[in-house]
């Protein structure tokens, strides 16, 4: 039985040829650790058209209340985790990463929550719903333009994610249907909902709620209400009905 023959001299060539790469790689990481800061950036994602935070706000944050000097300081005792969390406590704060470079810059890159809904209450603050589910809350700041909803059924929702309690997820489903069109998203203004879980739509233009029921057969629904805009109301005139009911399977009921 013949052995395949080894090359020892290869494989000592490979293995030195390892240990220098790893000596290489940790002497830079180690000559790192000595490099300063010289600068701190800050990017915010689509900063143009989200005003909840600005760049002297998130400094604030990056820098505990100007309590944490960063500018000075050697990439070895500077905490990116510790950083990341600091910001990430920020209610209107979606992602955020920091990374230092070569040049010595410190960058903070974050992402603000995108509101896609605004829950209205009479005796209670409002509060938005995030594209994540996330519930914020309102701003003096920036007041988007965004679907509204009212009603008993989210009385008791002040934090945490619509996407993540199942009482809520086919609520949210329901906004995303919604937001996700651009004729719907044009064409309906506001959803209520009570306690029971009965959905009234309201629309931008036309005089006429749409009695939707449970969120339930989403799509059918919506098909039978394009129905109503597209067929229906040029014949008899955008204002004619009051009251259309979507909640019967097959049917339009238009008063």
């Amino acid at each position: 039985m013949k052995f395949p023959k080894i090359n020892i001299r290869n494989e000592i060539k490979l293995f030195v040829l390892f240990v220098l790469a790893f000596s290489a790689i940790a002497f830079v990481e180690r000559k790192q650790d000595y490099k300063k800061i010289k600068e701190l950036n800050i990017l915010i994602h689509d900063e143009g058209n989200n005003y909840f935070l600005d760049q002297e706000e998130v400094h604030k944050l990056v820098t505990a209340d100007n309590s944490d000097f960063l500018i000075g300081r050697e990439y070895a005792e500077v905490d990116l985790k510790a950083i990341e969390g600091r910001v990430r406590q920020n209610e209107y704060v979606s992602t955020t990463q920091a990374f230092k470079d070569l040049s010595g810059n410190l960058t903070i890159e974050i992402s603000l929550c995108k509101p896609i809904a605004r829950i209205i209450r009479s005796d209670k603050p409002d509060s938005y719903i995030c594209e994540s589910g996330k519930i914020i809350p309102t701003s003096e700041k920036f007041t988007p333009r965004v679907l509204l909803i009212s009603g008993d059924y989210l009385d008791d929702v002040n934090s945490g994610n619509l996407q993540a309690d199942s009482a809520y997820q086919s609520l949210f489903g329901l906004v995303k249907y919604i937001i996700r069109d651009p004729f719907w998203k044009a064409q309906i203004s506001q959803i209520n909902i009570d306690r029971r879980g009965d959905v009234i739509l309201y629309p931008q233009v036309t005089k006429q709620y749409i009695e939707f029921g449970k969120v339930e057969n989403v799509g059918e629904k919506f098909l039978k209400l394009k129905y109503f805009y597209k067929k229906i109301l040029p014949h008899k005139g955008w204002n004619h009905y009051a009251r259309v009911n979507l909640e019967y399977e097959h049917q339009i009921i238009c008063e």
